[in-house]
């Protein structure tokens, strides 16, 4: 073999081991990326309906007033021409009680002693509004019989037989309480919604002044 035939030899070998010592390259590992969830819609919630105004509280307008019994008979009084039970508005500030005190005093010059709560009554109507009324038993003490209204509205005040009340008191709501007492003498809440039922009553002749008249007006 000459030279240059070993020399050409010995370079193939040199590139074979160059070529054998070259070592692949290091596979890079597969990263799976898992793809990222779709976002999920939340539900909106549902619009809150709309509130109706607030009403405002209540504000009854409140009666005072008492039964005084004399016998077999009850103190009534003659306001405006009509008969009622001894009674009126309670002033700002006042108790209850003074203010049925107060009322008898005024409309009947009677001063009178609380015994006991008798009834409560409470009626409302669109064209009167809403009301609600304490009576109370009341035991005569002293005074003479005479309005002394500040307001001159009361035009008499008497004592008349229980047999003839229907003739004098014609307003129903109080008339059915005093009623209902006088049966059972035991406080009772009375209610009356008098835009559904009757307030007067329309058959019974009322008294004025001690004589028989045909009904008229409401009270």
């Amino acid at each position: 073999m000459s030279d240059e035939q070993k020399t050409q030899a010995a370079g193939r070998r040199r590139r074979r081991r160059r070529g054998s010592s070259a070592r692949p390259a290091p596979a890079q590992p597969v990263v799976s990326v898992a793809a990222a969830p779709a976002p999920v819609a939340t539900p909106r919630r549902p619009a809150a309906p709309k509130r109706a105004p607030k009403k405002p509280p209540a504000e009854p307008r409140i009666g005072v007033g008492c039964i005084v019994l004399r016998g077999d008979e009850i103190l009534m009084v003659r306001e405006r021409g009509r008969w009622s039970l001894p009674k009126g508005g309670l002033d700002a500030g006042e108790l209850v009680q003074m203010g049925a005190l107060r009322e008898t005093y005024e409309e009947t010059g009677l001063t009178v002693e609380i015994r006991e709560l008798a009834f409560v009554v409470e009626f409302q109507a669109q064209t009167w509004g809403h009301h609600l009324q304490f009576f109370y038993l009341a035991r005569e003490v002293s005074g003479t019989l005479g309005p002394r209204d500040p307001d001159r509205e009361v035009q008499e005040a008497k004592f008349i037989p229980l047999r003839q009340l229907r003739e004098y008191l014609r307003f129903r709501p109080r008339l059915v309480a005093l009623e209902t007492w006088l049966r059972e003498r035991k406080p009772r809440h009375f209610v009356f919604d008098l835009d559904h039922e009757p307030a007067m009553l329309r058959k019974r002749r009322r008294v004025e002044s001690g004589k028989l008249t045909e009904p008229v007006g409401a009270d």
